[in-house]
């Protein structure tokens, strides 16, 4: 395990914000997240990276499955379909073609989807299980971004909640400045830590995640983080084909009433986001520009 100090203003101040344990397994270890004295909040202490391998390698782990495997992985397909054309159109909206590059982009679904639709596309991922999928899909790939190029430049970067992932983050950003065209746009999707249903389910709020997740950014938190590495947020999109699935999977207990109460708390999360903005959202996209 590994200490860090704040990613969004190096403090070593914190203090516990909630204990959870891995919901991928029937273990009782706790791990610990914490508040920073700026309000950002992360997974402290946490595995290092030459030992976090182990906690992707479960059956359960959504989007390494290959085949559905109950009604909530087929939920999650079927959101997925939706969500695919969804990002192709605010794609869309900055560029209409031209070369993307996808940061943990897993089996490679949206990477497919984007070259169908006559985009150049390059797959990074950890997971060598993920890539070889990918590859047989018919997408090129790489583990690292260090192996690209230095000279080559991508019209659009996208990390789909892959950003609360990432270890050498500070890196990855860097990386991420230099491969970006100047004219290019960079999209970023993470789970809401002021997400509505958070209060709710609590420790089994599905979005922590521990200790996959390393951290947990607010729009507020996020804006912060990605103006030190000289990147401006020009567009705060809610996800709401997020907020049921987030849901669904934090139940811990699937009967009527349970399902009653989800049915409540999504409602009222759709109205509070709708009304109140992306700041209540279960999962938000930014849209950036370099200054």
């Amino acid at each position: 395990m590994e200490t860090i100090s704040c990613i969004i203003c190096g403090s070593n101040k914190s203090e516990p914000y909630i204990k959870v344990t891995d919901r991928l397994n029937s273990d009782s270890t706790q791990f610990q997240i914490v508040k920073c004295e700026c309000g950002f909040v992360y997974l402290n202490p946490r595995p290092e990276e030459s030992e976090i391998s182990k906690y992707y390698s479960n059956d359960n782990y959504t989007p390494h499955q290959q085949n559905t495997v109950n009604i909530f992985d087929r939920i999650y397909k079927f959101v997925q379909l939706f969500t695919l054309r969804w990002k192709y159109r605010k794609i869309s909206v900055f560029k209409k073609s031209g070369k993307l590059l996808d940061i943990g982009g897993g089996q490679g679904e949206f990477c497919n989807y984007m070259k169908n639709s006559g985009w150049d596309v390059l797959l990074q991922d950890n997971s060598e299980l993920a890539r070889d999928i990918a590859k047989n899909n018919g997408l090129d790939t790489i583990i690292s971004l260090s192996s690209i190029d230095e000279n080559e430049k991508f019209d659009v970067i996208t990390m789909w909640h892959s950003l609360e992932h990432i270890h050498e983050i500070y890196k990855t950003m860097d990386l991420v400045k230099k491969l970006l065209d100047e004219s290019g746009i960079l999209l970023i999707a993470v789970p809401n830590i002021d997400a509505h249903e958070q209060k709710y389910y609590k420790e089994n709020w599905v979005p922590f995640d521990a200790p996959r997740h390393l951290y947990h950014f607010s729009p507020k938190s996020l804006k912060q983080f990605f103006y030190k590495f000289g990147f401006t947020v020009k567009s705060e999109i809610p996800m709401f084909q997020d907020t049921p699935y987030n849901i669904l999977l934090s139940m811990k207990s699937k009967g009527i009433f349970s399902l009653a109460k989800a049915g409540v708390i999504w409602l009222i999360s759709c109205m509070k986001t709708l009304t109140k903005g992306v700041n209540h959202s279960s999962s938000f996209l930014v849209i950036c520009k370099k200054n």
